[in-house]
């Protein structure tokens, strides 16, 4: 077993250390790395099979380095050596006595493990040649002397498995070597029948497992694979119901991927077994279920587990009884604690993600608040709205009870997390306010008060004339707004009015319906829409306090 890992200028992977177990779990957003991780444990290990391979043929005590070709790493397919390098960047300039020179830069790949009883550490460098090739090398230890391949390492197998991609109609019969290439390759769609194929010939027992469990999951019954020498082909059908000798490409995407899990590991005894998306094709009541199954037979057949998934339902699993790393910045720990069950159980694994990555969270009622807020940003040039473009934000409706909940379960699971809530104006109820938490509430009914009626209004309808059979009737609206806004309103933007009312209900709904029926045409215009008047804003209209709710919209840490 891998009980660690530490991997250097490794295509998304800078310099990261991770302890493993037995079963692992990476989460994070896409393009975080889980997946360069996987494959840099491939790479270590196909460094460590050549380099002990050139030990047995020469007796050298220099050794500069034994060559790997790219095709040869088959678990990461690239069009050049270069692409596996962080950045691409495969040199650097140094400057010694005064000098510039060129440095290689290496990928660095150090693992330890325990293996028959004995602890281990190994690591190998690799090196650019070129587009075709790189160089491996085993590293010195703190003494500088070259680390030693204790023969427990070589007992080490990794088995990389992306997923399912699809199914192909025929399939070839294999080799094994054929097989692990085609599956580094992604084309796990050539393989499934090879792999039930080589556990129904050499493993009875597995087989019968194999059976046993699709059927429980599935009910569907697999038949014996079976291989045509005339066309060197092996086929598989299975039983469901009364339907007999179905084709295996008639079953759904979510049965192949499941019998391609469990194959693979069947087929894989004692082996590090890592896993991409194996949650992929299968719906969220399935995804827990298969895990839990998973580790079960990985624990059977002597194996380790390490897989990268999104399943918010396998990592709530796996959260409380597995190791779970999250790559979120820094690639750490999730601990399984109280604290984070409870984060995982109340508001959900996603929105733990979030609010690692951000570290900041903005509470609003609804979307619409959201969208009438970057419409003034962007009137008044603030630079609020940048922040408010890629902002963790939670919908709560106007109940500040369900954002201090939300807030305070997800800092027990980040605690440096800031948040900020904004409500419409409530009569009862205290503001609650700490260093890391901070409410507000408007001083009036809702936001779409603060809108400038009635110029954005008919700014809007000048705005939508785009044809000489779709000119707007000014005249009309004018008739509307002063049928409903009282006369003292008019007269007077501090009047009581202005504030009391709900803006978006009980006016601007009705005054465009009754305008849009008048003209015999769709209501163009609704709630959701009402952002597109806060945009036809003058700076110089809006109130100060919209102005002042924008600044405490931009949270310091």
């Amino acid at each position: 077993m891998i009980t660690k890992i530490r991997i250097k200028n490794f295509k998304k992977l800078d310099d990261v250390e991770i302890d493993l177990g037995s079963a692992v779990v990476f989460v994070g957003p896409n393009n975080s790395g889980k997946t360069s991780l996987l494959q840099a444990i491939s790479l270590w290990e196909l460094g460590m099979r050549r380099w002990a391979e050139n030990r047995k043929k020469t007796s050298a005590k220099k050794r500069v380095g034994v060559t790997i070709n790219r095709r040869d790493i088959v678990s990461i397919p690239v069009p050049s050596a270069v692409q596996l390098w962080q950045n691409l960047h495969v040199r650097r300039g140094v400057k010694e006595n005064d000098k510039i020179s060129t440095k290689n830069i290496l990928i660095e790949i150090i693992a330890e493990g325990f293996t028959n009883g004995k602890n281990w550490q190994v690591g190998f460098e690799f090196d650019y040649a070129n587009p075709e090739s790189i160089y491996c090398r085993i590293m010195h230890d703190a003494n500088g002397n070259p680390m030693e391949l204790a023969r427990e390492v070589l007992h080490e197998r990794i088995g990389y498995l992306p997923p399912m991609s699809g199914l192909a109609a025929e399939e070839d019969r294999l080799v094994k070597g054929s097989i692990n290439s085609r599956i580094g390759e992604g084309r796990t769609a050539e393989v499934l029948r090879n792999l039930c194929y080589i556990i129904w010939e050499e493993y009875n027992e597995k087989w019968t497992a194999l059976v046993s469990k699709m059927e429980s999951l599935f009910k569907i019954k697999l038949d014996p694979p079976s291989f045509e020498q005339a066309t060197g082909r092996i086929s598989m059908t299975y039983t469901e119901g009364k339907k007999n000798n179905m084709d295996l490409s008639n079953a759904g995407r979510g049965f192949h991927q499941t019998l391609l899990l469990f194959a693979f590991i069947y087929s894989n005894p004692s082996t590090v077994l890592l896993m991409d998306e194996p949650d992929a094709h299968l719906e969220i009541l399935r995804q827990r279920q298969i895990y839990n199954q998973l580790t079960e037979i990985v624990k059977h057949e002597n194996s380790q587990l390490i897989i990268a998934t999104h399943s918010e339902s396998i990592l709530g699993e796996a959260s409380q009884r597995d190791r779970v790393i999250a790559f979120i910045g820094y690639p750490h720990p999730v601990h399984d604690k109280s604290q984070l069950v409870k984060a995982l159980t109340t508001v959900g694994f996603e929105q733990y993600l979030l609010a690692e990555q951000k570290k900041r969270i903005i509470f609003l009622e609804g979307s619409t608040d959201l969208e009438m807020l970057k419409a003034f940003a962007k009137v008044l040039n603030h630079p609020v709205y940048k922040y408010l473009e890629e902002a963790f934000v939670k919908y709560v409706g106007n109940i500040p009870s369900d954002a201090r909940n939300h807030f305070f379960a997800l800092k027990e699971a980040v605690p440096d997390l800031l948040g900020i809530a904004l409500f419409d104006h409530l009569e009862r109820g205290e503001k609650l306010e700490k260093s890391n938490y901070k409410e507000m509430w408007w001083k009036r009914r809702e936001i779409e008060n603060y809108l400038p009626i009635p110029q954005v209004i008919l700014r809007y309808l000048e705005k939508s004339a785009t044809d000489l059979f779709t000119q707007p009737d000014m005249k009309l609206m004018e008739k509307f707004i002063n049928d409903y806004i009282p006369p003292a309103a008019l007269r007077d933007p501090q009047e009581s009015w202005w504030f009391k009312t709900k803006m978006s209900d009980d006016f601007l709904d009705k005054i465009f319906r009754k305008y849009f029926n008048e003209m015999g045409s769709p209501v163009l215009m609704d709630k959701s829409n009402y952002y597109e008047l806060a945009l036809l804003a003058k700076p110089d209209e809006l109130d100060p306090e919209v102005l002042e709710k924008l600044d405490l919209l931009l949270i310091e840490d």
